[in-house]
């Protein structure tokens, strides 16, 4: 960890209105109140990440966040990194007109939230844990001035949960989170959050291809391309990143409102935590002339536009340091699920009837039988041959959604009933809907091969049709809001 001037401190162990979160809603309120066309405002700095159909105005700086690329680290850096210095030239702002002393923004650093910091335990804990949106964000209301008790003025970091929008429109009138996501004990389970997958990872980048798929830290080589939205995902960014973002739901589960949620920011400072965290065991940030000088825009707490590197970016970060590396860096999971494939082969195994309005269920398990029956002895025959270019690959097919569901959901292969656990021995991975709703369908797929081997041996993959069961991390109530669907299942061989 670097020996940085400002330090961000984890948001899950302060108290509700610690100084670094009451200075925080104060100088996003501000920002609130300012024009959309000051760069230093709240709507001008959430276009920068993406822009709501309720925005109607253009720069050149708007929608420019990478996903799914290897920019995706280092762009987010930067964006943390200017945003940081525009909240605390708005604290000081503040502080002059109400004479406040000593100045609040010579220290103030933007905390992170460490939702992977409380580990589960036998019995589920009753109230709050750190994988529950800090109570500060929780509150419609916050105190009237520094070190207050009386919560009498409105909260800019509140958003409402208890919207159910049914249109585009009636989403994106007001920013919200998911239903609930205020009250709950925890968004999303632990196993959706821990980054222990992440951060066992040795290699920052790696091209994916159809038969090659290479689990890296960091997300998919894609060299002078910047990708506002691909699905070449790095084991961070699937998890714990696209995992958050779905579990907050709401205008988070949103590429074009994310950065309007005031969580949002707290996010992104524990995935860039997280980043120094991978760094600091001695693993390597690429050292390619196109990662290191590609540019980004950003502008700085005057509103002036700066035009700045990946290895300038790199450089700022010696400016701040993190109060931990370590917690909630992960814990070892029963069962490391196989790494995502880019997409399937050619040889179709076995699937199920096509329904392109296939609903998902929010509330349960959705399962769907694969055909033809008795396909498990060809499996059987291809995961034990000697073939190392032959691998098994499940596709669920045109995954899709009108609205964040609220929660990612997760995929099984032939679990029985009432053994659906996410660190058992049949899960496959993860869907999550995060920059999906209203840009079409896609496939998510994954790489069984080692999986239908340990099945087998196990005797856990007996004779007859297969199934796949997509279960909610977290059922979700019961809403005619969001409609997340699929068209299909297949498994093929590559």
């Amino acid at each position: 960890m670097s020996n940085g001037t400002f330090v961000r401190r984890d948001a899950s162990k302060m108290t509700e209105w610690d100084p670094v979160l009451y200075w925080y809603a104060r100088a996003v309120g501000r920002m609130q109140q300012r024009p959309p066309t000051d760069p230093t405002s709240w709507v001008f700095q959430g276009c920068i990440h993406g822009i709501p159909p309720t925005v109607t105005q253009t720069h050149e700086a708007f929608s420019q966040c990478p996903h799914g690329g290897w920019f995706f680290l280092p762009w987010h850096r930067g964006y943390l990194w200017y945003f940081e210095r525009i909240i605390r030239a708005t604290i000081k702002e503040i502080a002059t007109e109400e004479n406040i002393t000593p100045d609040p923004s010579t220290t103030w650093a933007l905390p992170y939230w460490d939702y992977a910091l409380d580990t589960p335990t036998r019995t589920p804990p009753p109230t709050f844990t750190s994988r529950a949106l800090p109570a500060a964000f929780r509150n419609p209301k916050m105190p009237d001035r520094p070190g207050g008790t009386a919560l009498t003025v409105d909260n800019p970091l509140f958003l409402r949960d208890d919207l159910e929008p049914t249109t585009e429109d009636e989403f994106w009138q007001t920013p919200h989170r998911f239903k609930g996501k205020n009250s709950a004990v925890q968004i999303l389970r632990y196993s959706d959050l821990n980054p222990f997958t992440a951060m066992s990872e040795t290699i920052f980048s790696a091209t994916k291809s159809r038969s090659t798929v290479q689990p890296t830290f960091g997300s998919e080589i894609s060299y002078t391309v910047m990708p506002h939205f691909q699905r070449g995902f790095g084991e961070l960014e699937n998890v714990p990143h696209n995992q958050v973002h779905g579990g907050v739901g709401g205008w988070m589960g949103r590429v074009e409102g994310s950065a309007r949620d005031p969580i949002f920011w707290l996010h992104h400072s524990n995935i860039d935590r997280l980043w120094s965290g991978w760094l600091a065991k001695g693993n390597l940030n690429p050292d390619h002339t196109s990662w290191l000088d590609h540019e980004f825009i950003f502008f700085d707490e005057d509103g002036q536009e700066k035009r700045t590197t990946g290895k300038v970016v790199l450089s700022d970060a010696q400016n701040y340091s993190y109060a931990s590396l370590t917690d909630g860096a992960g814990t070892r999971p029963p069962i490391v699920p196989p790494a995502t494939a880019p997409q399937a082969g050619a040889r179709v195994l076995a699937a199920s009837a096509a329904n392109p309005r296939q609903p998902l269920d929010v509330q349960a398990a959705t399962t769907v039988s694969l055909e033809p029956s008795g396909v498990q002895g060809a499996l059987r025959s291809l995961a034990a041959a000697d073939e190392p270019q032959t691998n098994l690959i499940l596709t669920v097919h045109n995954v899709h959604t009108t609205m964040p569901p609220g929660t990612p959901f997760h995929v099984f292969l032939n679990g029985p009933d009432g053994d659906l656990d996410p660190e058992g021995p049949y899960f496959v991975g993860w869907i999550s809907f995060f920059g999906m709703a209203g840009a079409g369908g896609h496939d998510a797929s994954y790489d069984v091969t080692e999986q239908v081997q340990r099945l087998t041996e196990q005797g856990l993959l007996p004779d007859g049709p297969l199934t796949v069961s997509i279960v909610p991390s977290i059922p979700q109530p019961a809403t005619a809001g969001p409609k997340p669907g699929f068209e299909s299942v297949s498994l093929t061989s590559i």
